[in-house]
């Protein structure tokens, strides 16, 4: 059935960038699936009501994190071939096939760095976040902001104590809901960063211009196609299968929280950090530990019980080379999770 839009399938189509057999195809149980572009597909359930959720469901914005990639495919082909029927309009994308090509996170700079309202200096990841800002805002014309979501899906370059995890980004709407919360819960992840400082994520655009429920998750560790332990994300399909179809999801699982208690920028060509490369990603240090250096400045630990997620010390100038978390404990207040 997905050669009824597809020669071969979204992704390998996608790669290719061959023409849609069809940019819009409606299945017998009524679900119509529209090609917007290159990697970008709407799908539409057969009855959209004021309570259908409005899900954007991104991948490869770093083209060598494949296991979204794969996982995403495969969602569009069980839906045309009619193996389960959605009951969420749905955006799926795979965004960046440059970088897929070479097998690199980016071509030219970080795309997830591209997506504040700012002057960036051009580069091939600059039109693509243009491109991606377009659609999500065409996505999300006319909808209630309720039931707006954002699944940004990604793997670490690095190994983690927690080998899922969730980012949430800061945002003046509450976009931390029960619901989203017992996604987090059944799906088996095992942590989640919740973070109160402004950023330029895909994930963030969407949680702070358009107040959807918004997500960035990591899934994982890097791997080449083909080469990724599926079985260790059952779980997590699973239930996101079961978001799409519209079931309910009770709360189950144990799901850490940890707060951004700050990051570090790189200011200077000479940086550095002092512990080895591949430390994991949650890695706990002592108050006052030494973590690096960035030109004269010494890098400390600020916090107690503080730990380091994403250090990269290759970063460009100005960017993020680490963030500092701490363990928190948050509370619903007025519908909102927060600390």
């Amino acid at each position: 059935m997905a050669g009824v839009m597809f020669h071969t399938s979204f992704l390998q189509d996608s790669i290719k960038d061959l023409d849609a057999i069809s940019d819009e195809v409606r299945l017998e149980n009524g679900v119509t699936v529209n090609k917007w572009r290159r990697g970008v597909i709407e799908i539409i359930p057969s009855s959209v009501t004021e309570q259908t959720k409005h899900i954007v469901l991104s991948s490869g914005v770093h083209g060598n994190e494949t296991a979204p990639i794969e996982m995403v495919d495969q969602i569009a082909t069980e839906i045309l071939a009619q193996k389960w029927q959605p009951e969420c309009r749905i955006l799926l994308i795979i965004a960046h096939f440059e970088s897929m090509a070479i097998e690199k996170r980016f071509v030219e700079t970080n795309l997830n760095r591209l997506f504040a309202d700012k002057d960036y200096p051009a580069s091939q990841e600059l039109l693509i976040a243009k491109k991606l800002k377009q659609d999500v805002a065409r996505f999300f014309e006319g909808t209630t902001q309720l039931n707006r979501w954002h699944l940004d899906l990604h793997c670490s370059i690095r190994s983690s104590i927690h080998y899922t995890f969730a980012i949430s980004p800061q945002s003046d709407h509450k976009t931390r809901s029960p619901e989203l919360i017992e996604f987090l819960e059944k799906s088996g992840i095992e942590a989640v960063l919740l973070s109160e400082e402004a950023s330029s994520t895909f994930s963030w655009l969407s949680s702070s211009k358009y107040g959807a429920q918004a997500l960035t998750l990591e899934l994982g560790q890097v791997a080449k196609f083909g080469h990724n332990d599926m079985n260790r994300l059952a779980q997590f399909n699973q239930t996101l299968i079961e978001l799409l179809q519209g079931k309910s999801l009770s709360q189950t699982g144990s799901l850490k929280a940890y707060q951004v208690a700050t990051s570090i920028y790189r200011q200077n060509e000479a940086f550095e950090f002092f512990f080895e490369a591949k430390l994991p990603n949650f890695s706990p240090f002592e108050l006052g530990a030494e973590l690096g250096r960035d030109g004269e400045e010494l890098l400390t630990m600020p916090v107690e019980s503080g730990a380091i997620v994403f250090p990269n010390p290759g970063v460009e100038l100005k960017q993020r080379a680490a963030l500092i978390v701490k363990p928190c404990q948050p509370e619903f207040v007025d519908g909102n999770w927060s600390y």
